[in-house]
């Protein structure tokens, strides 16, 4: 079935929040990682000189919302209830 496929997804992107805290990069601990992030990424969209110039307190916000997105919510994969499963996919 999809279980497999489901504990795959689950398992990247817990691991993805797990690597940022265990990394002890102070721009991730400070909650300051997005105010680079906009002007270093490789291929920037059109979109991110705009999204450079938020304040501060909405980048920290969007990086304690990636936080939460990745470790507990991330649960949400792989509980045996479909639709809790499906709000975790959305």
């Amino acid at each position: 079935g999809c279980w497999p496929l489901r504990f795959l997804l689950f398992k990247l992107m817990f691991m993805s929040g797990i690597v940022k805290i265990q990394a002890e990069c102070p721009t991730w601990q400070n909650l300051t990682a997005l105010e680079y992030h906009f002007a270093t990424q490789c291929l920037p969209g059109p979109l991110a000189w705009y999204a450079h110039q938020l304040p501060p307190f909405l980048l920290r916000l969007g990086v304690a919302t990636t936080f939460v997105i990745e470790i507990p919510a991330t649960i949400f994969l792989i509980v045996p209830w479909l639709r809790i499963r499906r709000i975790g996919a959305w």
